[in-house]
Formats: C-alpha cells, structure tokens, sequence
C-alpha cells in the first residue's frame, strides 16, 4: 500500500527540445524569479494575517478540558505555534520596515551605500516570512505528532503497569 502523503517526483514523458526547451526556461525564470522571491511570500503574510484574524474573530485561543484529551498541550499548541508565529510572520513585515528605515534614515543618517545598507536587508526581512513558515512547519509536525505519540506511549504503559498489577492480585488468590 503506497503513502498518499509522501510527496514523489514527478513521472514524466521524454524530452522533446522543441517543445519542452522553452517552456523550461519560462517556468524555470518565473518560478525562481517572480514566484518565490515574491509571490510567496507575500501569499503565507497573508494567510497568517487571515488565520489572526480569524482566531480574534472567533475568540479561538482558549482553555478547555472538555474537548481534548490533553488540554493544556492543546493550548499551548495553539498559542506558541499557531498564533505566536503568525503573529511574528505578520509584524515581521511591518517591523522590519520600521527598524531598517530607522536605522539607516535617522539613526545612520543614510551612511553606507544604500543597495547594501537598505535594499537588501529589507528583501532579506520580506523574504522570511518563508523561513517562519518552514519552522512552524517542522514545529507543527513535532508537537502534534511526535508529543502526542510519546504522551500516548506514557499512557499506554501506565495502562500495562496497571493491568499487571491487577494480574499480581489475581495471581497471588491462587495460592
């Protein structure tokens, strides 16, 4: 039984110079130049600003025992990793603008060539957001699969713990 989740290479027909050649080189410059540099992240600013506003709409951020099995874990897997990091993908922008334009405009007073000293810090600061994303990522998959696993493993071994020492009372009435 084949994995749905696990991504594959792609499989493909055989190269035609004529019709692939050029294509390539279309998809190749927009995807490099136009779509990750820009696109991107402008796309995952805007889903983290969608998804805050959302949690603030719906008051979504909350303690409750009821509904899940662990609640505290629950809680603050919902804070730390879903809103803390949207909320610093979506001020990154907005901070990062003030601080490069504060710094190189008032406090430098515009010293240093201004490609070097302004331009790309900013870009470096526009692109990040890529960066937050990929570790919420990374964080997302080992707090909601590997925590849960080793809290369900603790549980099951104080399952074991407990039947075997019901088995200990059963064992010793034979004697």
């Amino acid at each position: 039984m084949e994995n749905d989740k696990i991504i594959r290479d792609p499989q493909t027909e055989e190269f035609d110079f004529g019709k692939h050649a050029l294509t390539a080189l279309y998809g190749s410059l927009y995807y490099l130049i136009v779509y990750i540099p820009f696109i991107l992240p402008y796309n995952i600013w805007g889903k983290a600003a969608t998804r805050i506003s959302h949690i603030w709409e719906n008051k979504s951020i909350v303690y409750q025992e009821g509904e899940k099995v662990y609640p505290v874990h629950s809680f603050y897997f919902m804070y730390f990793v879903n809103f803390m990091i949207d909320a610093l993908i979506f001020l990154i922008w907005i901070l990062g603008f003030l601080f490069f334009s504060y710094t190189f405009f008032i406090e430098f007073k515009a010293k240093g060539p201004f490609f070097e000293t302004y331009l790309i810090p900013l870009f470096m600061t526009y692109v990040s957001v890529i960066w937050l994303k990929a570790g919420k990522e990374i964080l997302h998959f080992l707090l909601n699969n590997m925590v849960v696993w080793f809290l369900d493993v603790i549980a099951a071994i104080g399952r074991f713990l407990k039947h075997m020492w019901g088995l200990n009372f059963i064992y010793r009435k034979k004697d």
